[in-house]
């Protein structure tokens, strides 16, 4: 078993953040850190906060669920859109192409699953607060 208090976790989780650039969107800058991997290293936990901007992404290879700490993101796929705000969750699923909108200053609690080969080699070229779980 294993507890992050309240009190260090944002100092935990912002000390070993990484910024994430976005190949659509060049200029725009994310942090984020993975900071558990599950034994077998098939499902990854991570946090990541984003300034206002906007960036595409293809979740590719994997799902991943999300946790709004705070912030509002507006998420545009082809066929919907969704408005998320502080206390939703929200799905990604392998194969989806979305538009993120940070609309104010977000941070999520998120969930990466099943990690394939590639993801956890990239996720170990960027390293994590976790690293020498990986």
């Amino acid at each position: 078993m294993k507890i992050i208090y309240g009190d260090s976790l944002k100092s935990d989780l912002v000390e070993h953040q990484y910024e994430n650039p976005y190949e659509k969107n060049p200029e725009y800058f994310a942090k984020l850190n993975y900071f558990y991997f599950s034994r077998d290293k098939r499902l990854v936990a991570g946090y990541w906060e984003a300034p206002e901007g906007w960036f595409d992404a293809l979740v590719d290879g994997f799902n991943e669920i999300n946790y709004m700490i705070e912030g509002e993101i507006k998420l545009t796929s082809k066929n919907k859109t969704l408005l998320v705000k502080k206390g939703d969750c929200f799905l990604l699923e392998n194969g989806d192409a979305v538009n993120f909108q940070i609309n104010r200053f977000t941070r999520t609690i998120f969930l990466n699953y099943p990690v394939d080969e590639r993801l956890l080699n990239e996720i170990k070229k960027i390293g994590s607060s976790a690293s020498k779980e990986v």
